[in-house]
């Protein structure tokens, strides 16, 4: 377990850095952090070792002021601004300690510091560091640029699903089963946009990317691991952006320009899962995958305990697995029934039949004892298979899908602090917010598991492969606030502050809240999803999607007052294919192709998009997703116009 040194820079962060444009002489942005006091020491900025060139001066900055904030976690934000004061309970409380105090510090830059630095390049990305008792750098913390740009181009990038496992599985089947042609390593992958994004971002032709959720697979490399072990892969996450470790040796020295993150459902789960489940993903058949040891960094003892512990867990509590779900409550149910139904009623019955059966008395014992000894073995050969198949299920299946905000620790403190949050760029606003873990994992992060739900389905979570989230549920333990309240205050601040009607409103999620098992073809135009006879709701945000709806449209549920601004756009992954949507004013959700016609977007938003992954593959009827990564690529003029194109690695070189 990592202790966590105080003072913390909270933000700005990796995942959440300042772009700051450096149109004056002195500018001002603002620092969290976590303290005691307010002995912080030097602050500095250090240009990140992403931008490759031969500068290592420190340029020094002023502390402006220092007011410390409330750490009321249910809070609401009045401004976009005031989300980086929005510190979560489960921050403050269970990876801080709850006996810190949170400080909001003004710090300015002084541009003629480094202004022989800008006439090479009119843009880099800066480490934020601060020099007190000990030595503290946030990586990619700013993004300071003097570009007189007026459009907005940004890249959608979702489910890198990256591990250091992926640098690892072809040398070790390949030792054992021989070549493999073209196996597709997630990392690899990720490594050739970054190639791309900078080519973009040398050119001036890319600003931003948003990062939207399963940036990694799963956290630990082990099951023994703690969500905050030091070499997890939220580790080769920063790796990969910032170019270090042993990044640079294959060919990768991190992205130029700064990202946005959110988390996905595979942010949350703790353990790894068996590739020959999903052995499509990496282009492997199954029987090379089946070579790979997915347990390969467990010893068996850990392996064995972790199975006792969960075992023992379904026996006595049901499934780990959401108690709503009715494979488990049958499953506990049965294993509850197969330890005691020896004496419950085998027992008795065999008794009675003894009891009314003429013999010799002599005969009444042996034949009693014998018919028990039988019976016993009985029991023990139906426990046992039982038993086997149990254990043998979760291993391959429960443990690799066992979630828990410890999972992101590492990601709070490194990467990016926040669960939701918002920022402009230009006249543009992009908000962007957590979508939780997969639904049939309730009970173990959802308060007991007794949440509100319109439907889960076993097809829809397990079988078909595509999890609900946990998304927009109001009584949520790891921020104290409903995010729709919280969308909604956003919105209104976003109205507020809106000077032109050029501007542009971007919703980023991990799940979809829109989503179908089967995608239609839309060739002759779209289609109308009939509510009551086309399920919407496959593998999507499971709560409270009405309210999301109503507030995209700009108008509140149950409330006729209220008049918002309009959502132009949504867009989310998870799904690891390309779909789009539409909402009109009835909350009709028609499906079309929506992001080739950016002159008609004022009268077809909001329009709700899905981006195929940047590492797996994807096999669906009529398209295959077979050449990742894949990346929307967003170009917002001036005049409001906007761009969308959907890119993929035949377009790299």
């Amino acid at each position: 377990m990592e202790n966590i040194k105080l003072p913390l820079i909270l933000s700005p962060s990796l995942g959440f850095p300042e772009i700051i444009r450096l149109d004056e002489e002195e500018k001002e942005f603002t620092v969290i952090v976590a303290s005691k006091d307010t002995n912080f020491g030097k602050w500095s900025l250090l240009l990140s070792f992403s931008n490759r060139i031969d500068y290592t001066k420190e340029i020094p900055l002023k502390v402006k002021s220092i007011m410390e904030l409330s750490t009321d976690s249910s809070y609401l934000p009045s401004s976009m601004e005031g989300t980086r004061e929005n510190i979560s309970n489960e921050l403050f409380q269970k990876i801080l300690g709850g006996d810190v105090k949170i400080f909001k510090i003004a710090i300015s830059i002084i541009k003629s510091d480094f202004k022989d630095l800008l006439r090479n390049k009119n843009r880099y990305l800066f480490d934020l560091c601060m020099e007190g008792t000990f030595y503290q750098k946030k990586i990619h913390a700013l993004f300071l640029t003097v570009t007189d740009k007026k459009d907005t181009d940004f890249i959608h990038l979702s489910d890198l699903h990256l591990a250091r496992r992926n640098d690892l599985i072809k040398d070790e089947i390949e030792a054992i089963a021989g070549p493999i042609i073209n196996f597709n390593n997630f990392n690899e992958n990720m490594r050739k946009f970054i190639v791309k994004a900078n080519s973009l971002a040398d050119k001036d032709e890319l600003d931003f990317i948003l990062i939207g959720g399963d940036i990694i697979d799963f956290v630990n490399q082990g099951i023994s691991d703690k969500g905050n072990e030091p070499n997890n892969n939220w580790y080769v996450f920063m790796e990969i952006l910032s170019g270090t470790g042993s990044e640079p040796q294959k060919g990768n020295y991190g992205i130029k320009i700064p990202i946005f993150t959110t988390t996905g459902n595979h942010d949350w789960r703790l353990h790894p899962y068996s590739i020959e489940f999903l052995y499509d993903e990496f282009r492997l058949n199954q029987e090379e995958a089946e070579k790979f040891d997915f347990n390969y960094y467990d010893n068996q003892e850990a392996l064995e305990e972790k199975n006792d512990s969960i075992y023992e867990k379904i026996i006595e509590k049901g499934s780990i697995i959401s108690k709503e779900n009715l494979l488990h409550s049958v499953l506990k149910s049965i294993l509850k029934y197969s330890e005691t139904w020896q004496a419950k009623v085998l027992i008795p019955f065999l008794a009675l039949i003894i009891k009314n059966i003429s013999l010799p008395e002599n005969f009444n014992s042996i034949i009693t004892i014998s018919i028990l000894i039988i019976a016993h073995l009985i029991h023990r050969s139906i426990n046992y298979f039982i038993t086997k198949f149990i254990r043998k299920a979760i291993t391959a299946a429960i443990i690799p899908i066992e979630a828990d905000v410890q999972a992101l620790y590492q990601y709070f403190i490194h990467i990016n602090p926040y669960f939701n949050y918002a920022f402009s760029y230009g006249s543009n606003y992009f908000i962007l917010m957590d979508t939780g873990p997969d639904c049939f994992v309730g009970q173990k992060v959802w308060n007991g598991g007794n949440k509100k739900r319109e439907r889960l389905s076993l097809n829809d979570n397990i079988m078909g492969g595509s999890p609900d989230s946990m998304a927009f549920y109001p009584l949520n333990e790891f921020y104290s606030y409903n995010q729709i309240n919280w969308l909604e205050k956003i919105l209104i601040s976003i109205k507020n502050k809106i000077e032109n009607d050029k501007r542009r409103i971007f919703i980023c999620l991990h799940s979809p809240p829109v989503n179908l098992k089967e995608i239609p073809d839309i060739s002759k135009g779209e289609i109308l999803l009939q509510k009551g006879v086309i399920d919407i709701r496959y593998g999507t945000i499971n709560h409270f999607l009405s309210q999301f709806f109503h507030l995209c449209i700009g108008k509140k549920e149950n409330d006729n007052k209220y008049t918002g601004e309009k959502i132009d756009v949504v867009i989310s992954g998870h799904t690891h294919y390309s779909v789009e949507f539409r909402i009109d004013e009835n909350l009709k959700v028609y499906c079309g192709n929506y992001s080739n016609t950016p002159a008609n977007l004022d009268k077809l938003r909001p329009i709700v998009l899905q981006t195929p992954p940047c590492g797996p593959i994807k096999n669906i009827d009529r398209k295959k997703y077979h050449n990742p990564p894949y990346f929307r690529m967003i170009h917002i003029r001036n005049n409001g116009e906007v761009e969308i194109n959907l890119k993929s690695a035949q377009t790299l070189y």
